[in-house]
């Protein structure tokens, strides 16, 4: 067992110890909440001046859920909303219920509205309407209740109780279906159930609890994270009772451009499966059928192949065939879509499937040519906890290398990129289908120097203060996956329009060349050369002058650096600042002044590093030449609270040199 695995499961052990209560002192099972103790919370309950800034307020959320000894779950929920405010009112006019009927069943209990003077009326539930789910790219027969809700008051609160059993799968993200029918529903891992649960959203909760039962010979684990929970273990012969429960949970305030929510609000991870080798095995063994080839997949490959030198570039061919020719968009082959990769002949004669299917038809590919090559589990956009629940949106291919490592492709992100895997997803945990078995491990990191953007440009200035830039973008990684991305997005004539669109460096900024490499060649780094013109760049009269620097204007900023964009004007964050990427910003340029122009003063030479984000500035006047260097790293992609005041003093000075105004004299 590793060290880290030991750590764990002894904190898991001091966790269960300390909440135990033998069952000798059995007192039940917690009980859903009736009529009298939902008025007697509803008393409690604070209005709009107790709760600023919200719209609802849960006053009761409470779930017990019943797990089989297939793994198999039965839950039933009720939650008590009190309306605060008329857009509380509007947001609960219609309740809404999404849900896959090929992994759920669920059953509406009781809609019921407790009046402001204490009575209470019942919502017919006959006027519960089934009808499909708006659906756009995945097309696997979501479904959605929905009933009209009686005209509510502020001070009205909203009872809902729901029976649901059967399983989520985070692909799809819903609840449950028409009737409490387990026919046909099979758990991804017979025998196993896991489940995370959030005890924090946007509005505040007076009471929160969360139950599961579990069959006595089941032993489940479990972790909170980002906070606490009061908690306890009731057992007798036949089951265990775990409880969670907190009180009085403000709304989660979010920040701009914050780090996934589940990474920061109190969850609770729970699940059977005793490790992430066995969730990898079980994810080998009910994939591994899928990859057979037949004659045309090893035509295709030999037809992409043959040509190349060695191995690597054949590797690389086969990704970027699967990423430029399967399109995708996602239709159901039946029950347990989410994590059964459809086949890679269906996937080959389809032309299309989700990145479950596009991830397999690249392994598929791949061992015509005689790799070991899997599939694997990752969490695109949040964190992967150690708790071996299913905690994944998105499947990838990983290669097992001669000397037994693993390299990660991502085929769903490669479209019209040269990169093998996103620059925008370093360090995600994943997990590998192999036969046998991987621990959960992190994706790779991207240094600055692999999300390059390298500018160089000479720029004159004449006697009317015109001027005329050249420059050279060479780029890597995430600004060359947009510029092949923008490239290949438009006719020609829109495609220069859009590029003079986004010049930036100045509102009259003219395109009058503009080349750059082909979207679809990956032999080599993205580049691009273009002429700008802007008229009376240089603003002045009676022999005084001002312009700014052109390049830290960041020519086609939207395009290339558009998190640069975001606001940075708070001084510290509660959360992490996710960024698309790790950068290299490397900027050097020349502007050649009219004769007899003379600098008055230039800011003076910088230099600052920190944990998140490094600077360095220098300027000077060669003759009638400024020339000046700039260059900036963002070390990481996500920024975190307490390196973000270093990271804000990068992209404040950043922004002040952008705005600074170069005075020339002329003698």
């Amino acid at each position: 067992m590793s060290r880290k695995r030991q750590n764990r499961v002894s904190r898991l052990s001091c966790l269960v110890l300390t909440c135990l209560v033998t069952a000798s002192a059995w007192a039940g099972p917690p009980q859903p909440a009736s009529d009298e103790e939902i008025k007697s919370l509803l008393a409690k309950a604070g209005n709009a001046e107790d709760y600023p800034g919200s719209s609802v307020l849960y006053v009761l959320d409470e779930a017990d859920v019943y797990v089989q000894s297939s793994g198999l779950a039965t839950t039933e929920s009720c939650q008590i909303i009190k309306i605060l405010t008329d857009a509380g009112i509007r947001s609960r006019s219609v309740l809404r219920h999404e849900f896959d009927p090929d992994t759920n069943r669920v059953a509406i209990r009781r809609v019921a509205i407790h009046r402001a003077d204490g009575t209470i009326d019942e919502v017919p539930l006959t006027n519960v309407i089934g009808q499909p789910t708006t659906q756009s790219m995945i097309y696997w027969g979501g479904e959605q209740y929905l009933l009209s809700i009686p005209r509510l008051s502020v001070g009205d609160a909203l009872e809902i109780r729901l029976s649901k059993i059967g399983f989520n799968i985070a692909y799809l993200d819903n609840s449950g279906a028409s009737v409490l029918d387990p026919s046909g529903l099979q758990p991804p891992m017979p025998g196993h159930w896991y489940e995370v649960t959030e005890f924090q959203t946007g509005s505040p909760i007076m009471q929160k609890r969360y139950s599961v039962y579990m069959p006595s010979d089941m032993p489940v684990q479990y972790e909170v994270y980002n906070g606490s929970l009061k908690s306890s273990l009731w057992f007798d012969e036949d089951q265990h009772v775990y409880t969670f429960s907190d009180e009085d949970i403000p709304p989660i305030k979010s920040e701009p451009h914050m780090v996934a929510r589940s990474d920061v609000v109190t969850k609770l991870v729970m699940a059977t499966v005793g490790d992430w080798e066995a969730k990898s095995r079980w994810f080998y063994e009910v994939n591994e059928p899928q990859f057979d080839a037949d004659e045309a997949i090893r035509a295709k490959v030999e037809e992409i192949t043959a040509h190349l030198p060695n191995e690597e570039a054949k590797i690389h061919a086969c990704l970027h065939w699967v990423a430029d020719n399967i399109r995708y968009y996602g239709t159901s082959r039946g029950p347990c879509e989410g994590f059964t990769l459809h086949t890679g002949i269906e996937t080959f004669h389809d032309k299309g499937g989700v990145c479950k299917d596009i991830a397999g038809m690249l392994v598929t590919m791949l061992r015509v040519l005689g790799h070991e090559v899997y599939p694997a589990l990752t969490m695109a956009g949040s964190r992967v906890e150690e708790i071996p629940a299913d905690q994944f949106n998105h499947t990838v291919t990983v290669i097992r290398n001669p000397d037994g490592t693993f390299r990660v492709l991502d085929p769903t992100w490669s479209p019209t990129s040269k990169e093998l895997w996103s620059s925008r997803e370093a360090l995600q945990g994943l997990v590998y289908g192999t036969p046998e078995g991987q621990d959960l491990t992190l994706s790779p990191y991207f240094s600055p120097e692999e999300n390059l953007l390298r500018v160089h440009s000479e720029c004159t200035l004449d006697e009317n203060g015109d001027l005329r830039s050249d420059m050279r973008m060479d780029m890597t990684g995430y600004p060359c996956t947009y510029l092949r991305r923008y490239a290949n997005r438009d006719r020609p004539f829109d495609q220069r329009a859009r590029f003079e669109t986004n010049l930036n460096i100045a509102p009259n900024a003219q395109l009058v060349h503009l080349e750059h490499i082909d979207p679809h060649d990956y032999s080599q780094d993205g580049w691009l050369e273009m002429s700008i013109t802007a008229p009376e760049y240089a603003a002045g009269h009676d022999g005084q002058y001002l312009f700014q620097f052109p390049l830290l204007k960041h020519p086609l900023k939207y395009m290339l650096l558009g998190d640069f964009n975001y606001n940075f004007s708070r001084d510290r964050r509660q959360f992490g600042l996710r960024m698309r990427a790790s950068r290299l910003v490397d900027y050097k340029e020349s502007i050649t002044l009219p004769a007899g122009w003379q600098i008055d003063e230039l800011p003076e030479d910088y230099s600052f590093d920190s944990d998140s984000a490094s600077l360095d500035f220098s300027a000077r006047q060669e003759g009638n030449t400024l020339v000046y260097h700039f260059r900036l790293a963002v070390k990481d992609h996500i920024i975190d609270p307490d390196t973000y005041p270093g990271f804000k003093t990068v992209m404040d000075k950043m922004n002040e040199l952008a705005d600074t105004w170069i005075l020339c004299i002329e003698e």
